[in-house]
Order: C-alpha cells, then structure tokens, then sequence
C-alpha cells in the first residue's frame, strides 16, 4: 500500500505455516490463505484422509489431542515506519493460544469469539524480518482439565468438558455433525499501523412510531497528537447525497454527529417492502470506512388476548406485524475456513426462494461471518441470533464471566449496524438443561446474582447480556434464552417453544402438529436421508449405498436414529422396496409431509390483530455442516430435499390450508360389536374438512375458491363444490369453509386451489389426503412431462401423490414434490435446464 502522507496502514497476513508443536519442520499452509485451521491444513497437504469421507472422522481424532503451531515471518512497511502506533489485531484465534513476537510473549487467549488487540510497537523490528508464532494448546485437554478444576457439568450432545472452554461448541460432536476440534488463527490477523484511527462506528437508527428516523452517527477516534479530520457523507438507496459534515477533532473520544430524515426510505423483510439501504461513509485523514445501513424499527410483541391464555409472541417491522417463517442455521462447514463468500450467498439464496423470512443462528456454532449478516441485509432475511450457548450447564465463576462478558461487547458492537438483527436470545435451551437435570431454577427469583447457585449462567442470561445489549444496541429486544418464557420451557402459552415431541419426547404423530403449536415455534423437525448424490459423494464404496450399512449409518448422528427414522416412514409410507433409492425416496417424502403439516397448521393461528395465537414457525434446520442424514431441508452440497419445497410452499405469500377433522361416534352411539379402545376400536367415523386461506400481503387478496373431491383408488371425481368468491383478509388467516361432510366410506382426497378473477390463473393449491398415507392405493396413474429449455410441463390423468424431478446434473427447480391433479398442467421453472438434460420423474406409488 501506498500513501503520500499515511496515517494509516493495515497490512494483513497470509501464507501461514504450521507444525505439530515440538517438532523441527515447518509444514506449508493453504497458498495465500489469510485464515485457517489445522484440519484444513493438514487435509490441503494430504497429510489426514478427508475426514468427510467414509468413516475416516475416526481416524483422525488424534488432531484434537495435540497442542499445535503456526509462524508467520513479516516485514513491517516503508510507509508503516513513521506512523505513532502499531498493532496486532486478532479477530479470532481458536481457541487457547500463546502469541509470541520475535520470541517475546504478547498474548495468550481462552476465548475464539472475542477479538484482541495488542500495542506491539516496542517489540517490532523495523529494519528486518519479524518472526510471529502462535502455539495453540489442545482445546479438549484443556477442557478436561478445566473440569477437574471446576467440576463436572451438564449437558447434551458432546462430551461434558465443551461448556467450560468459548469454543464453537458442535465442534465437539453434535446429533448432526462430527467430532472435529479445530484450531488456528481461523480469522484475519493483520498489522495496523496508525497515528489517528476510527476504532470503531456505531450508527445509531431511532424510527419513531410515525415513521420518522433520526440517526447518531458515534465515531470512536484515536487521535494522538495531533488533531484529524473527519469527515462523512451519506447517502440514500438512490444514490443521492443527503447528508454531508466535516470538523477537526483534537482529542481521542467518540464523536457523535446526529441529523434527521424526515421521509425515510425504511428497510423491510422479505415480502413486505423493499430492502433500502443507506450508505455510510466515514473519513478520518487516510482511512475510510463505508457501511451499508437499513433504517427500521424492531420490534417483540407479547400482549395478552383476550380470549385465550398467555401472550403472544411475534415481531413487528415498521409498525408491521410479522409473521416469520424460516429455518435454524448451523454453521455450514466443520471447517469453518473453507467456506467462500459464495456458499453463504447460494445458501441464503434458497432461503429467499423459499420465501423464507428469518433465520436463527443457533447458539452451539459461531457469531457468523460478516458476509453472512451483509446479506440478509441485503435480501431482507431477518436474524434471530443467539449468544453462543448450547445445551449446558455452563459455569458462572469471576474469570469466566468476564471472558464472556467481553465477548458479548465485542460481537455486540461487531454486529449493531445491520438492520436484519431481529433479537437477542442468552443460550440455546440451557433452560431445558436446567429443568432436566433438576438445577436450581427459581424463576421468582430476580437477585440477578446467580453465581453461588448450580445453574450460574443465570447470572450472563438474564442480568449481564440483558445489561450490555441495552448498552451497546437497545434498538434489539433481548430475551434470556431460546426457548424461554411462562411456566418453564414448554409453556405453549408464552414465549417461544422447541417443539420436539414429534421426533424426540414423547414421538407424537406428525398428523398432531396442531396440538403441539405455542406462540412462536423456535425449533421443530424432521430426518431424512439426502440426494443420492450426496452420498455418492462421501461414500467411495459402492457395496456400502444401502439404507442400512455402516457407511450409511456413519453419516447419521441422531441417536436412535434407526428406530425413529423407521417409524416415522412405516407408520406413514408405503416403502416399494429397501433399495437405496427407494429408502431415500420415503423418508424425504415422510419429512416434506410431517414439515408441511407443521407450518400449515401454525400459520393458521395468525388470525389478525389482538389473535395472533403463533407468530411464527422457525425449522430444525436449513443446512448440514458436513454430508449427513440430519433434520436439514438443503444437503450439504445445497441439493434441496423435498421438505425443502413442501416448507416453501406453505411459506408463500398467499396460502390454502386445509384440515381434516375426524369425529368418532361415542360408545353409547357406536354400532353393537364396536369396542372403546384401539386396537379393537371400530367405532364409526365421521369425517369433514376445514378450508382457509393465508395472506401475508399488506392488502387484501380477492380470489375463487375452487374445491374438487376425488376418489384416491379410482382417481375419479366425485364432486365440485360451488364456486366461492373470496378475500383474503391483509396479514392474517381467513376462515373459508367449516366441517364440510365428506364420505367416510370411501379414500375422498379434497383438492383447493385459490384461483385468480382476472386471467382464471392458480393463485394457491392444496390438495388434503386421507391418513395415513400407507393406506392408499394408486392404480393406473399416468404422469406425463415435456422439457424444455428453462423448464417442465407436467400433468396427469389422476391425482398424484409426491411428484419428484430428478435431474442427472445439479440444477435447481423451483417446485418439486408436489401434488397432481386432473385438468392442471403444472410448469416448472428451472433456468439452468437444458433440453439435453437427462430427467425422469418419481411418484408415491409409481407402479
């Protein structure tokens, strides 16, 4: 870098290597990598198999249990010399490092999520090389020794020593991941030389209740001994300059410079508005920082009704009741440093297409990348981002706390200037650790001071993060945990709720999800295996592509996956045999099914003001960090699953549900051999359907409901219901027809679809079938489908049940398995396909 009169330089290093600590040779990293980690190193040079592969996650586990080393050699620059200050600015060692520069000790750090700063002019050479070298000890020793120091604690999922050390917490093994424990200098370091310097800005957005934003643009500056200028020019989504200032500042201090935008071009969600986003920029001498800024009001609503218990639970935007239907985020590598700007972008992509409008950065991983959070600015997905803790009885002693109390600042500050930050949540079901482990948890209790108690995180979860984020970003609302709220963890009246009693607990019929709702459901979900390929990428055995075999099994961490996954598929699928395809087939037909139910039934209980019963269904989870069978809706590799597309159907702006209720005549009624209970209970059933509509648009939605009723066996059409003029009430579900009869004699499949009144066009589409799907027979079902470049046409002489578009190559379709019926021609759009593509297509039953 170049200046005629510098103030500034940063100078950030690359080519690390590394070594086994005690050992003589220096090992060569990634070329030009500016971060990494010891996994990805020692994989880059061929040294481990890849860990992804088969069942090597085993064979490399001794990485974890040994202390190691990386240098780095730097010549401080010509025009670094002259400047006043020099720093060595770490933003993120993981986890328990020594720093050395030219052999003297500068550093030792216990915690990867915070960021350190150290004034090294003293130690630099600044005619010759300068020698860095950091030696991180084993996380896992460390861990271990640490909890026969403090004691044994609590927790799911990985080995008890995780919650005493800040590190990513998956890496220690997770129901969906491996064991891998990382270390290195997994984000930048750099040297930044300065004699004046913006250490940081905050650009504090105010929207009152009529709209109206005003900003406070707070500049931390160095200054040293001589004044500086600043200098910042703002300007709108449009370009135009708006605001504009320059002043001499003389002493080090933050400098606050406020104005205000009368007519604001506010940011919104997806779906509600468009994302506007102001530009920043901020001078002082030589360093110029530019920043991207979305004007909005936040807020977390939790009034009470008046006609059922507790209080809700939902988001407001800009005065706007939100209704947030999205997906939990894991990180999306176990090696974190392999990630590209390009997979957080493809991977909140397929959230955007599947009119997803929030994502929950689950506490177990990491405060996420920038580029992460740049983008849900940029395309309207709203975060709810959790502190990092997961599934623990974490420890609460002095230098604990204040170790993640400087964490908390650091990553609060790091993250306050985007306008997709929704909440704050103190941990990731540490609360359910709490009541299933019987510690002291008194919710009465407000002394804030939990620390001589065997529940002392209490003390970060509701008196030091609810302190700082109100400090540091008050514009978010905070709430102690996730879930959190009324009387303990599994209130469904107040606050928000893991709803894990399909799957884990109590394994409850997914056909239930409509006695398992709360006022905001934070987490719920279902297995299934991944794309073929996927495995065929992971696995290089052929004889081992079967449901059942080890490699298979490898891949899936859930414990007692096997009895669960099994089930949920017999209980619900007819399996056409235990090939591979077939078992892959079934099980992701099973999650798309349990998924859809879920997100059906909640969004019905957003029924307007003052009765927004559920504000929200968040699913266990969008994306894998390694190739695995897992609860996640996109692979790995970004292939979608099928739940993928039953989740974004349910998701769109404008929705059909329907429900079939079942009323069993009593004993007194029932015919003379019937019997009170299963399995002998061959009581009469009645049968009759529900149907409604959901808008989230800001107007209401005029349409015609259309319903048609067929026999499943016969594919024949029994009846058509009367043409019904519709409105789709503005933000809210709209009741449509109640307890319609329908014949309990024979398989009916009820057929809804929302239809335009100006071109006759498909508006929404539904289609309600008997359960469970095990029962039903589909003989002479004919599927006819034409490609064409950019697109399928699809049709049938029956209805259809889980029409699946397999693609040779990876191209991404817009819909895909869903339901057929008489009469329609169902276009899928695929940009990238080709007329050349090789495509078939699957169905439920395919004879």
């Amino acid at each position: 870098m170049t200046f005629q009169q510098p103030s500034i330089v940063e100078s950030t290093f690359k080519d690390w290597k590394y070594r086994e600590y005690k050992t003589s040779e220096w090992k060569l990293s990634r070329t030009d990598a500016e971060t990494t980690e010891i996994h990805a190193d020692l994989l880059a040079n061929k040294e481990i198999p890849d860990p992804f592969m088969d069942t090597n996650e085993r064979d490399v586990q001794w990485i974890g249990e040994k202390d190691w080393e990386y240098g780095n050699e730097f010549f401080v620059s010509a025009n670094a010399k002259p400047l006043s200050v020099h720093e060595l600015v770490f933003e993120g060692l993981d986890t328990f490092a020594t720093v050395y520069l030219n052999n003297e000790e500068i550093l030792t750090t216990d915690n990867m999520f915070r960021e350190y700063r150290v004034d090294v002019t003293k130690y630099l050479n600044f005619d010759g090389a300068n020698n860095l070298r950091i030696l991180f000890k084993s996380a896992l020793h460390t861990a271990r020794a640490l909890e026969r120091k403090h004691g044994k604690l609590f927790c799911f999922n990985g080995e008890s020593s995780r919650v005493q050390v800040r590190k990513a917490q998956y890496h220690f093994g997770w129901d969906w991941g491996p064991v891998l424990i990382t270390c290195g200098p997994y984000k930048p370091v750099k040297l930044v030389s300065y004699d004046s310097y913006i250490k940081d800005v905050y650009f504090k957005v105010d929207v009152n209740k009529e709209l109206k934003a005003s900003i406070d643009i707070q500049s931390d500056i160095f200054t040293g001994s001589s004044s500086s200028t600043l200098e910042i020019e703002v300007k709108s989504p449009s370009g135009s300059v708006i605001q504009t200032f320059s002043s001499k500042v003389d002493k080090s201090d933050i400098f606050s410079h406020k104005f205000a935008v009368e007519e604001p071009d506010l940011w919104y969600p997806l779906g509600h508005g468009k994302q506007s986003l102001y530009e920043f920029k901020i001078s002082l001498e030589n360093q110029v920082i530019v920043k991207k800024v979305g004007l909005r009001k936040v807020e977390l609503v939790q009034e009470s009704f008046a006609e059922q218990e507790g209080s809700s639970f939902y988001f407001k935007v800009n005065n706007i009741p939100i209704y947030c239907a999205g997906s939990n985020w894991i990180p999306a590598h176990s090696m974190q440093t392999l990630l590209v700007d390009s997979d957080y972008k493809q991977l909140l992509q397929l959230m955007i297409d599947g009119h997803q409008n929030m994502v929950r950065i689950w506490g177990g991983g990491y405060y996420e990348q920038d580029i992460f959070y740049d983008e849900c600015d940029r395309m309207g997905i709203l975060v709810w981002q959790d502190f990092m803790f997961a599934c623990g009885q974490y420890p609460g002693y002095p230098e604990y706390l204040e170790s993640v109390s400087e964490e908390a600042k650091h990553q609060l500050k790091r993250l306050r200037n985007h306008c997709s930050l929704a909440i704050y949540a103190g941990n990731n079901e540490d609360y359910q650790v709490a009541e299933q482990f019987n510690l002291e948890w008194d919710p009465t209790d407000n002394s804030g001071d939990y620390s001589k108690s065997n529940f002392p995180a209490r003390t970060l979860y509701e008196t030091i993060f609810p302190k700082l984020v109100s400090e540091f970003c008050p514009e978010i609302p905070y709430h102690p945990g996730s879930p959190w709220g009324g009387n303990g963890t599994a209130d469904p009246t107040v606050g928000d709720l893991h709803q894990w009693n399909v799957w884990h607990g109590s394994q409850e019929k997914y056909q239930e999800w409509h006695k398992l709702g709360g006022r905001f459901i934070s987490e719920f979900g279902m297995e299934a295996l991944p794309n073929r390929k996927t495995f065929e990428a992971c696995i290089t055995d052929p004889d081992e592509l079967y449901p059942q075999s080890e490699s298979v099994d490898h891949h899936n961490k859930a414990d007692g996956f096997e009895r669960r996954l099994a089930l949920y598929v017999i209980e619900n699928i007819k399996v056409q045999g235990l090939d591979f395809d077939s078992w892959i087939y079934a099980t992701q037909l099973m999650q798309a099914e349990c998924l859809g139910y879920a997100y059906r039934y909640w969004r019905r209980e957003w029924r307007g003001d003052g009765k927004r019963y559920t504000g929200g269904a968040i699913v266990w989870q969008i994306n894998d960090c390694w190739p695995v069978t897992s609860w996640a809706i996109v692979d790995f590799y970004k292939r979608p699953k099928l739940a993928y597309y039953s989740v974004k159907r349910e998701s769109r702006p404008i929705g059909l549900g329907m429900f079939r209720n079942e009323k069993k005549h009593t004993h007194e009624q029932a015919k003379p051999h019937s019997t009170a209970g299963p399995p002998h209970d061959y009581s009469q059933v009645d049968y009759n359907v529900d149907i409604w509509g959901v808008n989230s648009n800001t107007v209401d939605q005029p349409a015609v409901l259309k319903v048609d009723i067929y026999n499943v066996t016969s594919g024949k059409k029994l009846e058509s219901l009367p043409d019904q003029d519709v409105v789709l009430k503005s933000n809210s579900s709209t009741e449509f027809v109640s307890a319609h009869p329908i014949a309990n004699d024979q398989p009916i499949v009820v057929y809804s679809r929302f239809v335009s009144k100006e071109d006759g066009s498909i508006i929404a589409s539904a289609g309600d079938w008997p359960q469970p799907l095990k029962y039903l027979k589909f003989p002479g079902r004919e599927v006819k489908f034409e490609v064409s470049n950019g697109s399928i046409k699809l049709s049938s002489n029956k209805p259809v049940k889980g029409v699946e578009i397999l693609v040779e190559r990876d191209v991404f379709l817009q819909d895909n398995g869903f339901d057929l019926f008489p009469g329609d021609e169902k276009v899928v759009i695929a940009e990238d396909l080709k007329t050349t593509d090789k495509v078939t297509v699957r169905y439920y039953q395919q004879q």
